[in-house]
């Protein structure tokens, strides 16, 4: 009996312990999964924390899309800025095309002219002379035949005198005829017959100064419109500045270094001085472009070529290129990059080019 109780009190004692262990180990392992699962959940959360602390973060919400030329800044910062827009509209546009110009030197001019009317005063003296050689051939004819006191030989010799002065006569009218042909060579037919033409109010509005002549050279790849009567000049290169300048003739020598086709045009002369070299614009074409007129102010450059920049919404900007644009009076012409309807920053571009690539930078640190 003693024996069976002690068995029994040992049994009891082991299940007990079991119990106990059990219980233990089931209580460290929930603990155990518990805290595994705070980790894990604890670093989720640590993840999801900074990722919104990263989406609330100033510096990135300036910066949009490095690379598509976006930049974002305040209203405020904007408005302190200086910042002002205008909504672009559709307009016409023919473009042009630049050439070298250059006043004409009169001094040629004057020594064809010269001679010419040096040849029609001796024309003059020929046709006086030879008027008088036949009346006196006349003369001496009725004298041989009336009373015969005059002997044949005198006939003859007037006669000869009558013949030579209408070949010196003849010989004239082929000199002046040879300097109008060189005259014509030299500077065309339009500016021949001014240079030669008495009282040509052309001649004396240039030989007074009050217009001057003006040889225009087109670049060797270009060809003048046949439409065209006037072009602009300027003597600053500036096209905002430039004046028209009128439609003449073609011109028959060419500049030995461009080789491009020539033509003449004149202008009022101003302060315009012989040999001085212009600026010239030439319209390329009779039909008009459809576009929009960028002016230099909405203008920035960088990487040596030309940008302005739209705004697409409240705060943010994009930077467009304008490296296919058409030079014209006071900016440029573009066809494409910005459409009518977008919104052109006219001031401030500097500002935004230099806040575009602030956060550039800092986004490469």
């Amino acid at each position: 009996m003693r024996l069976r109780g002690k068995i029994s009190v040992w049994i009891t004692l082991l299940l007990a312990l079991a119990t106990i262990f059990l219980v233990i180990t089931v209580a460290s392992n929930v603990t155990l999964l518990d805290q595994v699962k705070s980790r894990f959940n604890g670093h989720s959360e640590g993840e999801d924390t900074t990722q919104s602390e990263d989406d609330e973060s100033p510096k990135d919400a300036s910066r949009e899309a490095v690379g598509k030329m976006m930049v974002r800044i305040d209203e405020e910062i904007a408005d302190y800025a200086g910042i002002e827009t205008v909504i672009m509209a559709e307009t016409s546009f023919f473009p042009e095309s630049k050439a070298l110009a250059v006043v004409v030197d009169l001094r040629p001019m004057l020594a064809l002219r010269t001679r010419h009317n040096q040849a029609l005063a001796a024309m003059n003296v020929a046709k006086v002379t030879v008027q008088a050689k036949a009346t006196e051939l006349t003369r001496l004819k009725a004298l041989a035949k009336g009373a015969g006191s005059v002997a044949a030989k005198n006939v003859t010799y007037a006669e000869a005198d009558w013949h030579a002065a209408k070949a010196g006569l003849q010989g004239l009218y082929f000199e002046k005829q040879a300097i109008r042909d060189e005259t014509i060579q030299a500077w065309g037919e339009v500016v021949a017959t001014w240079i030669l033409t008495e009282n040509s109010k052309e001649w004396q509005r240039l030989l007074s100064w009050q217009d001057s002549l003006l040889i225009v050279t087109l670049p060797i790849d270009l060809t003048l419109a046949a439409d065209v009567s006037f072009i602009r000049i300027a003597r600053d290169g500036s096209r905002q500045q430039a004046r028209k300048a009128y439609f003449v003739s073609p011109a028959l020598a060419t500049d030995q270094v461009i080789q491009g086709e020539t033509y003449f045009f004149k202008t009022a002369s101003g302060k315009l001085r012989t040999g001085m070299r212009l600026d010239a614009w030439l319209p390329q074409g009779s039909e008009p472009l459809k576009g929009l007129f960028i002016p230099d102010m909405a203008m920035v450059w960088n990487d040596g070529q030309a940008w302005a920049y739209v705004k697409l919404q409240d705060g943010l900007y994009q930077r467009r290129s304008l490296l296919s644009s058409l030079p014209a009076a006071g900016g440029v012409f573009i066809t494409d990059e910005i459409h009518a309807g977008e919104i052109l920053v006219m001031n401030g571009a500097q500002m935004l080019l230099s806040e575009e690539f602030k956060w550039q930078i800092e986004g490469d640190d």
